[in-house]
């Protein structure tokens, strides 16, 4: 039976929707009879209304906390953040544009209270372009298939979590962090319930195409070695080619000067500059892709020998 529970919300630049999430988290919990509860905002460096909001909010209400950062340190830091300070048995995880439905803490207290640690959210339907969504399937199918752990499709940070899986991972101190694959990397029970994502109550969308995609890459890399495979299966492959290839042309070139096979089969050898130029785009191209490949993984381990703090706080409201 869940009787207290912490609400950690990661925000950046959501003046629009403060007041609205408020009102609706304490109906919820309101309506579930849970009093001992506390809301965590960690504000990323805001540029908006943010704080002065969530200053007079905590002014009324104790309850609301607020963790603010010195600049924006990223979503995943600011979870991590939220985990840290959070004290109750229970926590859960939302973002701050509403398109969470704070009434699904209702669902999910129910899973918790039939035995499960984890409950997450699984989009069902989203409000994306065709083009976003063929992206996201993607990006699951590879992580799910190519990674080392199995993270189930279309879940984001949306969840509930028991004391016991949340402090595990607020001991995690990777720079690159991806919680939801942590979150599936370290086991327990879990589960997952369907809910159509609303579109966002106010404000702009804050992760564009190109953002996407590096959250993507990085948390794939994070969890895989796979783009390293790659790289040694297309380099094996390409050196097995060419080193029969070569031994085609040479064949061919001293049977024709024995005469044992006639000139016209040195027509078959690729000529000019054409062929040259195709023939080393294909190769330097494969090797800038490995090469960045490759840096990835390096820059990973840069980020991670130099020890510093995934994130500063600026001011702390209790």
């Amino acid at each position: 039976m869940i009787t207290n529970i912490s609400i950690i919300i990661p925000s950046y630049n959501e003046a629009e929707n403060i007041n609205e999430m408020y009102t609706r988290l304490k109906s919820t919990l309101n309506n579930l009879n849970i009093i001992d509860y506390e809301i965590i905002y960690i504000e990323n460096g805001s540029s908006d209304d943010s704080m002065k909001i969530l200053r007079e909010l905590n002014k009324k209400d104790k309850s609301l906390k607020v963790i603010s950062f010195s600049r924006n340190f990223g979503l995943q830091n600011a979870i991590h953040a939220g985990l840290s300070f959070s004290t109750k048995d229970f926590v859960c995880v939302m973002d701050g544009d509403l398109q969470d439905p704070p009434e699904m803490i209702k669902d999910f207290s129910e899973k918790i209270n039939q035995g499960f640690d984890v409950v997450y959210g699984k989009r069902k339907k989203r409000s994306a372009s065709l083009f976003k969504k063929i992206c996201y399937k993607i990006f699951y199918y590879f992580f799910s298939n190519f990674s080392e752990v199995e993270m189930p499709s279309q879940v984001g940070e949306f969840c509930m979590m028991r004391r016991n899986v949340v402090d595990i991972l607020k001991d995690f101190q990777e720079k690159n962090l991806f919680m939801r694959g942590l979150r599936s990397w370290i086991g327990f029970k879990q589960t997952g319930i369907e809910y159509t994502r609303p579109e966002r109550h106010a404000g702009k969308e804050k992760f564009n195409f190109f953002g996407s995609f590096l959250f993507g890459l990085d948390g794939l890399i994070s969890f895989s070695i796979f783009p390293l495979r790659i790289i040694l299966i297309v380099g094996l492959i390409s050196s097995i080619f060419s080193v029969l290839f070569s031994v085609f042309i040479f064949s061919i070139k001293i049977l024709s000067i024995f005469g044992i096979i006639s000139n016209d089969a040195l027509l078959l050898m690729p000529k000019g500059l054409t062929a040259t130029t195709i023939f080393l785009l294909i190769f330097f191209s494969l090797i800038i892709f490995a090469l960045g490949i490759i840096g990835e993984y390096i820059a990973k381990i840069y980020f991670e020998v130099k020890k510093r703090p995934n994130y500063i706080i600026k001011e702390h409201i209790k």
